[in-house]
């Protein structure tokens, strides 16, 4: 697939104690890379697609190792070299009833510096199909924001798909701005839309009643949003920290597209499960762009073979989704 595709976002160093212990009893931590688009960009390089990651880190041995990261999956890297540390967030991983917990530590960052100019967007969309960011960025600070929206500009005008993941974190807004203040001015520039209803109002401005149906919701957004042609939503049922029933719907021309669920047991990681969901989103999307029910088919088999992988980043080939797709579960050893 010769198509090209630019992911924007933080990558972070993530910290977790082991054996699903406590952070405040823990003495030793695991170290993984990762962050919601260098996530979807590192599933979509090692499904063959060719991958520019766009970030900022320090110009020292965990920046190194960062970036080594990301280019060990197959993706090239734009990395603009500033600051004196890279973004950390301590994970704590649940248990059965006890649910799973993120502390960040990302004030300062390399990433959390970067301001209008700093990067030259005509030349990184230069012969590149697909741009893909998350609301994570612009809630970290009023010049993310500028900078997303310098991209959106740029790449719109440049004729790039663009998708977005809403990826609404409250506890991440402490800026000043409310997300449904800032994230409107940015979703007007995309096509691909990925985010739960329940994150309508706080992310969008837009109000939905309880119970209301997806393709009601979905009517609201496109009437403010005319550009979106697609909309996805993940759906989690059943659920606590070490089994869910997943599901997934995608809307494309007023009609909904379902996807048949998974019940998933002795979860191993759930970090990183919707970049996996929005990784197999976009391939689809490049691969059988008329083909809805297949490409949400596929997200969500890439969603379900990350619950068993550990770190943030999904390892599942394009061959390991469409055998799960086909129905080779993991009952059986493959010899």
């Amino acid at each position: 697939m010769s198509n090209k595709i630019v992911c924007f976002g933080e990558i972070m160093l993530r910290l977790s104690p082991p054996n699903q212990s406590k952070i405040f009893k823990s003495r030793t931590f695991e170290a993984h890379y990762g962050g919601a688009e260098a996530n979807v960009g590192a599933s979509l390089a090692l499904m063959g697609c060719d991958v520019n990651m766009i970030t900022a880190l320090p110009q020292n041995e965990l920046g190194a190792a960062a970036e080594g990261e990301m280019l060990s999956y197959g993706m090239r890297t734009n990395i603009t070299k500033q600051g004196d540390r890279i973004g950390i967030y301590y994970f704590e991983p649940g248990a059965s009833e006890r649910p799973g917990k993120v502390i960040y530590d990302r004030s300062h960052s390399s990433f959390s510096t970067l301001k209008k100019g700093m990067i030259d967007w005509k030349s990184i969309f230069k012969d590149a199909d697909w741009f893909h960011w998350s609301g994570i960025t612009p809630s970290l600070s009023q010049n993310l924001a500028d900078v997303c929206e310098e991209a959106l500009i740029v790449a719109s005008q440049m004729g790039l798909t663009i998708s977005a993941d809403l990826n609404f974190r409250p506890t991440l807004w402490n800026y000043g701005k409310k997300a449904n203040e800032v994230m409107p001015n940015l979703i007007q520039y995309c096509d691909v839309l990925l985010g739960g209803v329940d994150d309508s109002e706080n992310c969008l401005g837009i109000h939905t009643m309880e119970g209301e149906s997806f393709e009601i919701a979905y009517k609201k957004w496109q009437e403010k949003f005319p550009r979106l042609k697609i909309i996805a939503t993940t759906l989690r049922y059943d659920a606590n920290a070490s089994s869910n029933t997943i599901g997934a719907v995608l809307w494309r021309n007023s009609k909904l597209h379902k996807a048949k669920e998974y019940k998933i047991s002795h979860i191993i990681d759930r970090i990183g499960t919707g970049d996996a969901f929005m990784a197999g989103l976009i391939y689809g999307l490049m691969n059988w762009p008329d083909n809805s029910k297949k490409t949400v088919e596929y997200a969500l088999a890439n969603s379900c073979l990350k619950h068993s992988i550990a770190g943030d980043i999904n390892l599942a080939t394009a061959n390991d989704i469409k055998a799960l797709m086909n129905g080779a579960t993991g009952g059986r050893v493959i010899r």
